[in-house]
C-alpha cells in the first residue's frame, strides 16, 4: 500500500465519520482543514520520538559567528533538525538553533524532518493517523468524542514505540564491554 500524506487524513478521517478527500489541493473546507494541521502535527509527531526511520547523523564543526559566553562554542543545528537523540558531549544547551557546548566537534544523532511518508515505518504512519484523527474530530464532527478516543490510541501507541525503541537500539548508558567494573565483576 502507498502512504501518502492523502491515505494518512483519510483513514483518520475514516476513524472520525469523516468523508474522504482526493488531494490536499482540492478546493474543500475539509482539504484546507488537513493541509493546514498537517505539517505541525508531522513535526510535533517526529519531535515526540526518535522515530528510527526519521533519524540522521552529522558531524558539526564550531562557528564563530554566534555568541556563546559560557560555553567554548557554537554549532549550528542541520537545517531539517526537530530533536536531538545524542550530541556525544555531555554539557550542552540547545539555544536559538544553535547546540553551545565546551567540545571542539559534535557528533550529532538527530530526528530530522522526514516528510517522506513512504520512508517512515508502520508505527509511525499509526500515530500520525491517530494525531491526525484526534485533531480533526472537533473541526470536522463539531464533537469530541472520537477524537478523545484517537488521542488515547495515539498515547499508548508513543508507549509501545519507546518499547520497540528499546529493543532495536540498547542503552547507551552503561557499556558493558568497555566497564572496568564489569569486566573485573564477570
Amino acid at each position: 500500500m502507498s502512504v501518502s500524506k492523502v491515505t494518512i487524513c483519510n483513514n483518520a478521517l475514516s476513524m472520525i465519520g469523516g468523508q474522504q478527500i482526493a488531494s490536499f489541493e482540492e478546493d474543500t473546507k475539509l482539504a484546507q482543514t488537513c493541509r493546514n494541521i498537517y505539517d505541525t502535527t508531522r513535526l510535533s509527531i517526529l519531535r515526540s520520538h526518535p522515530w528510527s526511520c526519521a533519524k540522521k547523523r552529522q558531524i558539526l564543526s564550531p562557528i564563530s559567528t554566534y555568541s556563546s559566553f559560557g560555553y567554548a562554542h557554537a554549532f549550528p543545528l542541520p537545517s531539517d533538525y526537530v530533536l536531538i537523540i545524542s550530541a556525544n558531549t555531555e554539557c550542552y544547551e540547545v539555544e536559538n538553533r544553535h547546540i553551545l557546548a565546551n567540545a571542539e566537534v559534535i557528533y550529532l544523532e538527530y530526528v530530522f524532518d522526514n516528510d517522506n511518508e513512504q520512508t517512515w515505518d508502520a508505527m509511525l504512519v499509526q500515530a500520525m493517523t491517530y494525531k491526525m484523527a484526534s485533531e480533526l474530530c472537533k473541526p470536522v464532527t463539531g464533537s469530541d468524542a472520537a477524537g478523545q478516543s484517537a488521542e488515547a490510541k495515539f498515547q499508548f501507541l508513543i508507549k509501545q514505540a519507546r518499547t520497540v525503541n528499546g529493543q532495536e537500539r540498547p542503552s547507551q548508558d552503561v557499556q558493558f564491554a568497555e566497564s572496568s567494573y564489569y569486566e573485573e565483576r564477570f
